[in-house]
């Protein structure tokens, strides 16, 4: 369950401390701790990013069009990018936020790490030092969530939402990477329930944010929970196109 206490902003943000060890000595705890910057500044003037979930409704969509390509005077309107785990095999955002093991041991592999930024948590961290960027503030979410609080964390006030479909049919994984590495088979059951949850409450904690899930339909299954959040609404990609002056 995502654990954010409230609204928090990289602005404020310097850092944190985190714990690399605790050992039992002699019937107490020795904890060493490690004090970890703030080693990302973003100056994004745009205010509006979005986020890529790995849901197939991202499919009929040209992600790459999107991720190169400049909008308004200068680039002022360009949509900063987040997205998760496998979307690096495919595509770069500005962005990425790793969750799972697995995925991490394998990008760890590439040069993926060295060219870009890539947030993880501090024991998957702490597996690959030096080369993952802390998730400020961790909220213990899936990646999907995490991506979107990291973009509202930046101070984005408009926040894209494209490839987070759920999972509403029994025996079929709606993921772009299902029976990849780090994924279950395209046949697995998928209880999506924490997530909804977990996306319910950050948008939820910023209200002042506007949340735009863009599917291929603007009349495309809403989970239950999210159908009467003020700040949250849906559209199709043609509106989303015009929206953000593709």
């Amino acid at each position: 369950m995502l654990k954010l206490p409230g609204k928090l902003y990289r602005k404020d943000y310097t850092g944190e401390e985190i714990v690399q060890e605790r050992v039992m000595e002699s019937g107490q705890w020795t904890t060493t701790t490690e004090s970890v910057p703030n080693n990302v500044t973003n100056n994004q003037i745009s205010n509006r990013a979005i986020v890529f979930g790995n849901g197939t409704g991202r499919e009929s969509f040209d992600v790459k069009h999107l991720l190169t390509t400049k909008s308004g005077l200068l680039g002022a309107d360009t949509l900063q990018s987040y997205a998760c785990n496998a979307f690096y095999r495919d595509y770069t955002a500005d962005f990425l936020v790793i969750t799972h093991r697995d995925i991490a041991n394998e990008i760890s592999k590439t040069q993926y790490l060295s060219d870009n930024i890539v947030y993880t948590r501090v024991d998957i961290s702490l597996e690959f030092p030096k080369k993952f960027y802390l998730i400020p503030h961790d909220p213990y979410a899936d990646a999907g969530t995490t991506a979107a609080y990291i973009a509202a964390f930046d101070g984005h006030k408009k926040i894209y939402l494209m490839g987070f479909n759920g999972q509403d049919t029994p025996g079929y994984n709606d993921n772009v990477y299902a029976g990849t590495n780090g994924y279950a088979p395209t046949t697995a059951t998928i209880d999506d329930q924490k997530w909804i949850n977990n996306l319910r409450q950050l948008i939820s904690v910023y209200d002042d944010v506007d949340f735009v899930r863009v599917m291929p339909m603007d009349s495309y299954r809403m989970p239950e929970p999210w159908k009467y959040i003020l700040n949250l609404r849906q559209i199709d990609f043609r509106q989303f196109a015009l929206e953000v002056d593709l």
